[in-house]
């Protein structure tokens, strides 16, 4: 709504506060479709076209994002988060584009979106509440956006001029732009002298191929040979040494004619060290790790799978999380419930195979995560519903607390205490032995597996805890397995 001024009606939308220009509702907010390089104007598309840097730097974004799973979570139960796959909303989020595969959909949003600093979808309405079935992309470079007199956004798609979108029907992605906030900024603008470099660069590496002579120098003669006489000797010697066919053919001249050689001067030379510092300028500005644009000079062996999973961590988390915001807010507000759409990064930040197994195996074992929510983690069918519970080792008892003790109360009978059943030793049969003396047999079994006898094992137990009955009656035991 516009704000008012001593009571008069001043058409100044909100969003004009965060604006240099323009302010006012007659004025369009064009898009900025690329920049001037040395000798050309290069929008952004062709630069994604023509630079291999740029066009490295944004398929690893999209392919990275695209690749990702999307899932939508339901926020309203008090004991956690559920998976949400019966709802509209998660249904939508499922295949979100009538006309795309979702992996190919979410690849154009994020390239779009690398390339120009912002995209749009267009929401696709049905059925009596008009609720979203669909979404459409819309490719920014044709949209021209504008303001009405009480500062409500209407977008006019180029390609269809006389309908106009009100804002409600849109989903705008816009990166920071330091100008305003009804357009996006490019990745690509700050890079603006960086490439227009590397743009010379290439184009005069490529006209050295072409037009210089090989070997390079200086062509004199000891008379004066006069404007034609000039002209023939350079077109004889270009039409033996110019071009890449005849590099390194012998020069014979004769006449008094001679040649100098000319080396390489210091910037031909830095030619190479200047195309490595425009791909780590390329790599700094695009948030981007070397080695994600296969720049191994710093990679190791240790440290390359780290540099993958720093990739999600690091470069790829804010986009992420700023594409999820933006989906929430503008799709996921106008379906019932709290609900959150979440790309699914999990997988790519878990270790390799041994590490992950190391790790579940632990929080199985301490009770943190059930099996068969560790079987998830290596793509393997639910086990039954025995797996769907917490288990934990039996072993451990609370700190100050002798496994004896701890067995017996644990026991369901109070008066005779709990039984810990001993296999024989010839694996057939077996007997039960009462918590009080399980500790005396555990610890002599030790002592016979090291080579102690019977007596031995006895005498050494008596000496270390004087309970005598109790290792008599773990003897007794211990020679019921014998048998």
């Amino acid at each position: 709504m516009p704000l008012l001024e001593n009571g008069t009606n001043f058409p100044l939308a909100p969003q004009a506060f965060a604006e240099t220009a323009p302010q006012f509702w007659p004025s369009y907010f064009v898009p900025r479709l690329g920049m001037s390089l040395e000798t050309a104007f290069a929008s952004y598309g062709q630069l994604y076209r023509t630079q291999p840097l740029v066009y490295a730097a944004v398929r690893k974004v999209a392919g990275a994002i695209s690749r990702l799973g999307v899932a939508v979570w339901d926020q309203s139960p008090e004991d956690g988060q559920e998976l949400d796959l019966t709802s509209p909303y998660a249904k939508l989020m499922a295949n979100p584009c009538p006309i795309r595969s979702p992996q190919s959909f979410w690849d154009w949003t994020c390239a779009t979106a690398e390339i120009y600093g912002e995209t749009y979808w267009i929401k696709l309405r049905e059925g009596r509440g008009e609720q979203i079935t669909g979404l459409v992309p819309m490719h920014p470079s044709l949209l021209q956006i504008f303001r009405d007199t009480d500062g409500q956004e209407f977008y006019r798609f180029m390609g269809r001029p006389n309908k106009v979108f009100p804002r409600s029907d849109i989903v705008p992605f816009r990166m920071f732009n330091p100008d305003g906030v009804m357009r996006g900024i490019s990745r690509l603008e700050p890079l603006r002298s960086t490439l227009m470099n590397e743009d010379s660069a290439r184009r005069s590496m490529a006209a050295t191929w072409k037009n210089g002579t090989r070997p390079s120098g200086v062509v004199t003669s000891e008379r004066e040979l006069g404007t034609l006489g000039r002209e023939r000797l350079k077109m004889a010697f270009q039409s033996e040494h110019e071009g890449t066919g005849n590099h390194g053919r012998v020069v014979v001249l004769e006449d008094g004619v001679t040649f100098a050689p000319i080396d390489a001067n210091a910037v031909e030379m830095a030619y190479i060290s200047a195309r490595e510092l425009n791909r780590q300028e390329v790599c700094t500005v695009m948030d981007l790790p070397p080695s994600s644009l296969q720049d191994m000079t710093h990679a190791t062996f240790s440290n390359i799978e780290e540099n993958g999973r720093s990739l999600y961590r690091d470069s790829l988390s804010s986009r992420i999380t700023f594409m999820e915001d933006v989906v929430d807010w503008e799709v996921g507000s106008e379906f019932y419930g709290p609900k959150r759409m979440k790309f699914a990064v999990a997988e790519q930040l878990r270790g390799s195979f041994t590490e992950r197994a190391e790790s579940v195996a632990k929080l199985v074992q301490c009770g943190v995560m059930k099996p068969a929510e560790a079987r998830q983690y290596f793509d393997l069918n639910v086990a039954g519903p025995e797996a769907d519970e917490l288990y934990i080792q039996g072993a451990m008892v609370p700190l100050g607390q002798s496994p004896a003790n701890a067995a017996g109360a644990g026991g369901v009978d109070g008066d005779q205490g709990a039984v810990t059943h001993v296999p024989a030793l010839n694996g057939a049969g077996g007997t039960n032995v009462p918590a009080s003396v399980v500790q005396h047999v555990r610890a002599m079994s030790g002592l016979l597996g090291r080579g102690r006898t019977l007596q031995q094992a006895a005498r050494e137990q008596i000496e270390k805890t004087g309970d005598q009955d109790g290792v008599r009656e773990a003897c007794e035991y211990l020679l019921e397995r014998r048998i």
